[in-house]
C-alpha cells in the first residue's frame, strides 16, 4: 500500500500471554484501569481510563460498571400495570434511540472525540435522574429513550477513542478490555438489583453518583492526536499553508514516530497515477461496502437463534426462570474471558481469519444448540453448548468492533460506527420476522432458528473475499 513504508511500528509486540488476559478479564468489571496492560495503555489520559471505568458503555454490550438498570431488566409491568403488548411497543421505542446515538456520535466527526462524549453526559446523568421519578410508562419510556441514546453514543465515541490511540499491534486487546469492563458492569448492576430487592428506582438514583465524577475526570480530557492532527491539516489546506501536517502540543497518543510518514504518505499518494488512484478509492469503497454488509447479515442471521435461547432453555428443556438466570449468570462469567482473548488472538494472527473460525464455529453451535433433543441426559450437553455460544458472540463482537472502526478513515469514523450500530439494529428485527414467516414451512422456531443460523456463513464469504486484514497496520495504511 502506498506509503505503508513510511509508518513505522508504533512499538514492540504485545507479549501478554492468554493466561494474563483471563485473569484480567474476570477482574476488568471492578476496576477497568486495573485490567490494562499498562505499557500498552500509556498512549491514553488517564482521565479517559477513569472515566471508562466508571461509565463506559459498549456500542453492542450495554452499559458500564456503575449503569442503570435497563429497560429490559425490569420489564415485568409490576409499577405501571403493563400488559404484554403494552411492555413490547415501549421496548421497541427505547429501541429506536440507537436513530439519536447515530446523529449524536456523528458530531464527533466534526467537533472532536473528548468533546462530544463530555457533552453527552449531562442529557444522560439528566435522563437517569428523571427515570428514577418517572410516573408512567410514557415518562419512563421517553427518559429511557434519551438516556440509552446518550450512553451509546459515548460507547461508539470510546471504542474509537482506543481505536485512534492505542498502537497497532494492541488495538483488539483495548477494545476487548473495554468490553469486558462493560459487560462485568451489566453484571454488577443486576447483582444489586437483586440485593436491593427489585428497587429499580434507587437503582436509577444511585448510578447519578459515579456519573458526576465522571464528569470531573472528564475535563482535562484531551483529543486524540489523529482527529487534531486532521483538524490541523484542513486548517492549513483553507489558508493555502504550504507546511506539512502539524501535530497539536497535547500529551495523548501514540507516539509521535506514528505520524512521522503521514506528510511523505501523502506527497507519495498525490504523485500517483490516476488508475493506481481510482483502484485504491474502489479499494476503500469496497471495505465499506463489505463490512456494512456483514454487519447487517451478521444481525439478521442469528436473531431468531439469540432471541429464542431463553425460551428455548425454559421451557423445552424445563429449566425454568431460576435455572436460566443461574446459567445466564455462570455462562456469562466463565465466558468473560473471550472479550479479552479475542482481542489478543486478533492482534497476534489477524481479525479476518480470527473472524472467519468464529462466524463458522457460531453457526455449528448455534445448529447443535437447537437440534439437542429434550431429556435430562442433554442437560450437560445444553449448558456447555450454552456456555460456548455466549463466549463466540463476545469473541465476535470485539472482533468486529475493532474491524469495523479499523477500516474507516479518521473524518469518517464514528459517523461510520453509528451508521454501523442502526444498521445492525435494523437487521435484529428483520431476522425475527423472516423466522416467524419460516416457522409455518420448517415447523418448528427451533428449525427456523438453524436455518437462518447458517446463513451466518454469507458473513464469513464476505469477510474472506472483500475485507483487508487489519493486524499490526497503522490505520492510515488500511485507508489509504
Amino acid at each position: 500500500m502506498p506509503g505503508s513504508s513510511h509508518i513505522p511500528p508504533t512499538s514492540g509486540t504485545c507479549d501478554f500471554p492468554p493466561a494474563f488476559c483471563i485473569c484480567c478479564s474476570f477482574f476488568g468489571g471492578i476496576c477497568l484501569a486495573e485490567t490494562l496492560p499498562w505499557r500498552r495503555f500509556s498512549s491514553l489520559p488517564s482521565p479517559f481510563l477513569t472515566s471508562q471505568a466508571v461509565g463506559n458503555p459498549g456500542p453492542s454490550s450495554g452499559r458500564g460498571v456503575l449503569r442503570p438498570i435497563r429497560p429490559d431488566d425490569l420489564w415485568h409491568g409490576g409499577d405501571f400495570g403493563l400488559s404484554d403488548a403494552e411492555m413490547s411497543y415501549a421496548a421497541s421505542f427505547v429501541g429506536l434511540a440507537a436513530v439519536l446515538a447515530c446523529a449524536v456520535s456523528c458530531l464527533s466527526d466534526k467537533f472532536g472525540r473528548a468533546r462530544v462524549l463530555t457533552w453527552t453526559l449531562v442529557p444522560y446523568t439528566l435522563a437517569t435522574a428523571c427515570t428514577a421519578i418517572s410516573q408512567g410508562i410514557v415518562t419512563f419510556a421517553f427518559f429511557q429513550f434519551l438516556a440509552q441514546a446518550f450512553i451509546t453514543a459515548e460507547g461508539i465515541i470510546s471504542h474509537v477513542m482506543v481505536l485512534e490511540e492505542m498502537p497497532a499491534d494492541s488495538r483488539g486487546w483495548a477494545i476487548g478490555a473495554l468490553n469486558t469492563g462493560s459487560a462485568c458492569g451489566v453484571g454488577l448492576a443486576l447483582l444489586l438489583f437483586g440485593i436491593s430487592n427489585g428497587a429499580w428506582r434507587l437503582m436509577y438514583a444511585l448510578s447519578i453518583l459515579p456519573l458526576l465524577g465522571v464528569g470531573y475526570v472528564r475535563r482535562a480530557l484531551p483529543e486524540t492526536r489523529r482527529w487534531a492532527s486532521l483538524k490541523d491539516t484542513s486548517l492549513s489546506a483553507d489558508t493555502h499553508d504550504p507546511g506539512g501536517l502539524q501535530l497539536p502540543a497535547v500529551n495523548i497518543g501514540s507516539p509521535g514516530g506514528d505520524f512521522l510518514g503521514l506528510h511523505h504518505e501523502h506527497e507519495e499518494r498525490s504523485s500517483s497515477s490516476p488508475s493506481k488512484c481510482h483502484k485504491q478509492l474502489e479499494q476503500v469503497k469496497q471495505q465499506h461496502v463489505a463490512i456494512l454488509a456483514t454487519t447487517f447479515l451478521g444481525s439478521l442471521f442469528p436473531s431468531s437463534a439469540n432471541f429464542n435461547v431463553s425460551k428455548h432453555i425454559q421451557v423445552v428443556h424445563g429449566f425454568g426462570a431460576t435455572g436460566y438466570a443461574k446459567l445466564s449468570f455462570i455462562g456469562g462469567f466463565l465466558s468473560l474471558s473471550a472479550f479479552a482473548l479475542a482481542g489478543y488472538f486478533g492482534d497476534r494472527y489477524g481479525r479476518k481469519k480470527l473472524g472467519i473460525l468464529g462466524i463458522l464455529l457460531k453457526t455449528l453451535v448455534d445448529v447443535a444448540f437447537y437440534s439437542v433433543a429434550a431429556g435430562a441426559e442433554s442437560v450437560s450437553l445444553i449448558v456447555i453448548l450454552f456456555c460456548i455460544r455466549v463466549a463466540l458472540g463476545m469473541a465476535l463482537d470485539t472482533n468486529f468492533q475493532a474491524l469495523s472502526g479499523e477500516v474507516f478513515p479518521t473524518e469518517r469514523r464514528t459517523s461510520a460506527q453509528g451508521i454501523l450500530v442502526l444498521i445492525g439494529g435494523l437487521g435484529g428485527p428483520l431476522g425475527l420476522l423472516f423466522s416467524t414467516r419460516l416457522v409455518p414451512y420448517v415447523g418448528t422456531t427451533a428449525a427456523a432458528a438453524r436455518l437462518l443460523a447458517c446463513g451466518q456463513l454469507i458473513c464469513a464469504v464476505i469477510l474472506c473475499l472483500w475485507l483487508p486484514e487489519t493486524r499490526g497496520r497503522e490505520l492510515e495504511e488500511i485507508n489509504s
